[in-house]
C-alpha cells in the first residue's frame, strides 16, 4: 500500500489484489453467508443500511481488509466470477477510526464510515467495486483492443460539515508484465470540501462527451507529485451519470501523460474518505462497465 498522504488516490497494490482473490471468507470479519464472526467492530459505529433496491443475500465486513466477492456481476463487461469484489479497504485508517461494509453485489453496497479525527486531510479509506482486467498471461488488457469504455453510477454520500470525501474512479494502467500498475489515473465525479483536485497541480482542460448519452462536460486534469494524475468535474458535481471512460484515457496516451501502448489492469469506484463529523453513510446504488472490443482484440 501507499503510505499515508494528502487525501487523493489510494494505490491498490499486486499484493493486495491477489489477497482479493482469495475471497470473501479469507477476509470478512463478519459475512452473513460464509464467514464466521470475529471481534466485534467498535462502538459509535451504526450499522449499514442496504440501498432499497439491493436483493439477495448481504456481505457484511468491518476488517480493514475485508472482501466481498468475488461476484458474477453482468453489469461490468469482463466480470467473470472471479475478478469482481467489493472491498472495505481501509489502508490508511487511523486509531478510533472505523468503517462497516454492507454488499449485495458490486453495484448495490453502502458502508458506514467514522473517520478520525474530523478535520484530516489524509486518505483513510477507499471502499470500492473493484474490476481486473489483467489477463490470464500477467500483461495489461491493451488499450487499443477497447472500441468503447462507458461507465455508469449512481451514489449518495451523507455530508455535512467535516466531511471530507469523494466518489472517484481509481484507474490503474501498464504496458506489460513488469509494468503492470506502473500508473494511477482517477477520475472524481463528486466531492465534499476537496477544492480542484484535492490540492493537485492543473495541468489541462479537455472536454469529453456528446455521444451514447454521456453529456459534453469539460474535466479538468491534475498531476500530484507526478505520480497520479486526476480528472475532476469542472464545473459541477454529479452523484449519477456516465463518462466516457476510453476517451479520457487515450487522451492522456496521445498528450503524453502516459506511456504509449497503455494497457488496462484494473478499473476500481468508491468513496475516498478523508474525514467525517461522526459516522458517515457512503452508498453505491447503481454501478456498471460496459465495454466493446475492436475486432480480433483480446478483450
Amino acid at each position: 500500500m501507499k503510505p499515508k498522504r494528502v487525501c487523493l488516490a489510494i494505490a491498490v497494490s499486486a499484493a493486495f489484489i491477489v489477497l482479493a482473490g482469495c475471497g470473501a471468507s479469507a477476509t470478512n470479519s463478519t459475512a452473513t453467508s460464509t464467514a464466521s464472526a470475529s471481534p466485534a467492530q467498535s462502538s459509535g459505529s451504526p450499522s449499514p443500511i442496504p440501498p432499497p433496491s439491493a436483493s439477495g443475500a448481504r456481505c457484511i465486513t468491518n476488517a480493514a481488509k475485508g472482501s466481498c466477492g468475488p461476484y458474477s456481476y453482468p453489469a461490468i463487461t469482463g466480470s467473470n466470477g472471479s475478478t469482481t469484489y467489493v472491498l472495505n479497504n481501509m489502508w490508511g485508517a487511523n486509531s478510533g477510526t472505523t468503517q462497516t461494509l454492507t454488499a449485495k453485489g458490486p453495484g448495490s453496497w453502502s458502508v458506514v464510515a467514522n473517520a478520525q479525527p474530523a478535520g484530516s486531510t489524509a486518505v483513510q479509506t477507499y471502499p470500492d467495486t473493484q474490476q481486473i482486467y489483467t489477463r490470464q498471461d500477467n500483461t495489461p488488457d491493451p488499450l487499443s483492443g477497447f472500441g468503447s469504455i462507458f461507465s455508469s453510477f449512481t451514489v449518495q454520500m451523507d455530508v455535512t460539515g467535516g466531511t471530507s470525501a469523494e466518489a472517484a474512479y481509481d484507474i490503474w494502467l501498464g504496458q506489460n508484465s513488469s509494468t503492470n500498475y506502473a500508473d494511477e489515473v482517477m477520475i472524481w465525479n463528486d466531492q465534499a470540501n476537496r477544492g480542484t483536485c484535492g490540492g493537485a497541480t492543473v495541468k489541462a482542460n479537455a472536454d469529453f462527451g456528446g455521444s451514447n448519452g454521456v453529456p459534453r462536460q469539460n474535466w479538468t486534469l491534475c498531476s500530484y507529485e507526478g505520480k497520479e494524475l486526476i480528472w475532476y468535474l469542472t464545473n459541477s458535481n454529479e452523484r449519477s451519470g456516465t463518462v466516457d471512460v476510453l476517451s479520457m484515457l487515450t487522451w492522456l496516451e496521445s498528450h503524453g501523460y502516459v506511456p504509449q501502448g497503455s494497457g488496462l489492469n484494473q478499473i476500481d469506484y468508491g468513496f475516498e474518505i478523508c474525514s467525517t463529523p461522526s459516522a458517515k453513510m457512503f452508498t453505491v446504488n447503481h454501478y456498471a462497465i460496459k465495454a466493446t472490443c475492436n475486432s480480433g482484440a483480446s478483450c
